[in-house]
């Protein structure tokens, strides 16, 4: 069973601090209010808090004020923060159809706690604290964001005990072969586990979670599982690490955009002055329907109970294999199937194409074929005239598609890069045409969704063959 992280006296709002916790940021994000506590609960459920002795357990999606979506959704059992000296427990669902609401963001310099949620359910595949908080900082420094380097930089040396590995980390130097590091590594967690049994942060394990975090991060398309199984990662882990470190990288990209919107800066250190990022199409992208092969074991049909189903409510299809790989960890699925459809559905804002044109574009720069052919087919059905779709997929930011789509795809794309490009002129841009707050920020969300959707794909599995079954979220408004 992996520790929780210790609870800290200020809570706060993590996306809000990655992003600068100014005032007009917070005005921004409240546009989507409902996406603030999805955001909050994903950290929660990926990094777990700790108020008492006893750790933070569970078996089950979220609960608390329930996991509301575009559509509403219901969630499965399962426990909120633990606050005495054993676990916390819950049993009855919860639903919720609009936002979860309370006093807003708190903001503080410690590890991240919500006073207004709880921050759901735990899957307990034995991932560590300390493996987790090493590759979201691995993530961190190559995006470039400093409060999340801060922020992560601490949740992992207090997991661990020591500095040093953090201090390695930050300076991209090698993990193995620090003696003094890995022995207090081993000490901090062999009280509570071993490694066999629950993957304890062991030095090894550690170095292999920010080594495929570089990857992941960097080349995505090149992303494969070999440097964690042999670190012992089993397949369970193996989502969950690929979850924190997606997870990630979305957190960067979106505090980037939101941070871009609400100052004319990304954070990022980028040139602004630079040209927009591009990207390249080419015949291997498609709008045919294809097929992922997961690269691990998926829950087999008959292992999915009623807290799966509830975990993918609003997901036309429950039993394909991506979802059915992504099971292996229930708890953050639920928050992440709620932050999909908010940020998908949501009423008003950017339509509902523009949306999946922004995952077209991401996915393109990401080189995902499978994603790209998804959103595609998607944007083609909701815009009605599937011509400039194909010219996108085949000829990239050089196809003909016109001043909207064309200055919604450069930003999109420019949220891409690590770190991100996108620039205030990207945005002045599409304020001069008339986009409002709420359509830029329902952009930048869904642009930033893909750097975690991407990034699981790709690395959990391939694409083969012609007959696949589409990822589930159906194209109507």
């Amino acid at each position: 069973m992996h520790e929780a992280v210790p609870k800290t006296d200020a809570p706060t709002d993590v996306l809000d601090r990655f992003a600068g916790a100014t005032p007009e940021l917070a005005r921004l994000r409240a546009l989507r209010p409902e996406l603030i506590e999805l955001e909050q609960r994903a950290y929660e459920v990926l990094f777990p808090v700790r108020t008492g002795p006893g750790p933070a357990t569970g078996s089950g999606p979220a609960t608390g004020s329930g996991l509301a979506t575009g559509r509403g959704s219901a969630t499965g059992p399962g426990p909120g923060l633990a606050t005495g000296p054993g676990p916390a427990t819950g049993s009855g669902p919860a639903t919720g159809s609009g936002p979860a609401t309370g006093s807003g963001p708190a903001t503080g310099s410690g590890p991240a706690t919500s006073a207004r949620t709880a921050p759901g359910t735990v899957t307990d595949t034995g991932v560590s604290v300390a493996e987790r908080a090493a590759a979201a900082l691995a993530v961190a420094v190559e995006h470039r964001r400093a409060p999340a380097v801060g922020h992560y930089r601490a949740l992992l040396d207090t997991a661990t005990g020591e500095t040093a590995t953090a201090d390695r980390i930050i300076a991209r130097a090698p993990l193995d072969g620090d003696t003094a590091t890995a022995a207090k590594a081993a000490k901090a967690t062999a009280a509570t586990t071993t490694a066999t049994a629950t993957g304890a942060a062991t030095p090894g394990r550690i170095a292999a979670a920010v080594a495929h975090a570089r990857l992941l991060t960097h080349t995505p398309a090149q992303g494969g599982l070999d440097v964690l199984r042999a670190a012992g990662f089993t397949d369970p882990q193996i989502v969950t690490v690929s979850q924190t470190i997606a997870f990630a990288n979305h957190q960067m990209q979106l505090a980037a955009g939101l941070a871009l919107l609400a100052t004319g800066d990304s954070g990022t250190g980028t040139d602004p002055g630079a040209p927009s990022t591009t990207v390249a199409g080419g015949p291997r992208y498609t709008t045919d329907v294809l097929t992922w092969r997961p690269a691990i074991r998926p829950l087999a049909p008959g292992e999915l109970g009623e807290e799966h189903r509830a975990a993918l409510a609003g997901k036309a299809r429950v039993d394909t294999p991506y979802f059915r790989t992504l099971g292996h960890d229930l708890g953050i699925l639920a928050v992440r199937t709620a932050i999909d459809l908010a940020a998908f559905t949501a009423e008003g804002g950017l339509p509902r194409a523009e949306r999946e044109l922004a995952a077209t574009a991401v996915s393109l720069y990401n080189g995902c074929v499978y994603c790209a052919s998804v959103h595609a087919r998607l944007t083609a059905r909701l815009h009605g005239d599937p011509a400039p779709v194909r010219r996108f997929l085949a000829y990239g930011s050089t196809a003909v598609l016109g001043r909207r789509w064309k200055l919604i795809t450069r930003l999109a794309t420019g949220l891409a890069p690590v770190p991100a490009t996108a620039a205030e002129a990207d945005v002045e841009a599409l304020r001069e045409l008339g986009l409002t707050e709420l359509a830029l920020v329902d952009l930048v969300h869904c642009a930033a969704f893909f750097g975690w959707a991407n990034r699981l794909m790709l690395s959990l599995g391939s694409v083969e063959g012609e007959d696949q079954e589409h990822d589930g979220r159906q194209a109507t408004e």
